[in-house]
Parts: structure tokens; sequence; C-alpha cells
């Protein structure tokens, strides 16, 4: 594997594990709410959904670079649709998604392009 399709790859994981670790930050909302402890763990779960199937995106993307940049620029499109906050705040969610499905979709492709020969005279 070239240099530089690997380094595209492993700074792909990085960007991806990092915004999969924000988002799931603010599944840490549900402490502060009073409740008792089943109904907390149900709720942490519920919120940590979303982060649980960007992990099975990771784990695709990491297998096939290109199938899983496919599913995270999916996934950044799917923040733009189905959420209605500010663009702002979508763009914050969706960013890393999108930065991560980019870097795998670049790294896939450096990789089946393989190695440049300089021509010579």
């Amino acid at each position: 594997m070239a240099r530089m399709s690997r380094a595209l790859l492993i700074a792909a994981k990085v960007v991806a594990l990092a915004g999969i670790a924000l988002l799931s930050v603010f599944a840490l909302d549900v402490f502060g709410s009073g409740e008792p402890l089943p109904t907390v763990v149900v709720a942490l779960l519920m919120h940590l959904l979303p982060s649980f199937a960007l992990l099975a995106v990771l784990a695709i993307a990491w297998r096939w670079p290109l199938a899983g940049g496919l599913l995270f620029l999916l996934a950044a499109a799917a923040v733009f649709l189905f959420l209605r906050n500010p663009f702002g705040v979508n763009l914050m969610l969706a960013g890393p998604l999108l930065l991560a499905g980019s870097l795998f979709i670049g790294g896939a492709l450096s990789a089946k392009a393989g190695p440049h020969r300089r021509a010579t005279r």
C-alpha cells in the first residue's frame, strides 16, 4: 500500500473515531434527569444508538474503505435531511462524518491507483 493511501486511511479512522466520540458525549445528558437508574440506562442506550450505528459503519470502512466512505457520506447527508437543527449545529455533527468519508474514499482510490512511475526519456 502506498504511503499516501495509508496516511489517508489512518487519518480517516482517527477522524471517524473522534466524530463518534463527539456524538457520544451528547448522550451524557441523561444523567442529570433525576430519573431512576433503569430509566437512565435505557435512555443512555437509546441516545447511543447513532454512535453504535456509526461504529458499525467504521467497521465496514476498516475492511472496505470505499464502501465505508460512501456510508459515512450518506450518514452525513442524513444529518442534514432528518435533523431540524440550525445549519451550524448540523455542520458540527456532520462535519467529521463528511471528512472521514472523504478521507476513506480518497485512501481507497489512492490505493487502487497504485504507485506512479516516472516517465523516462
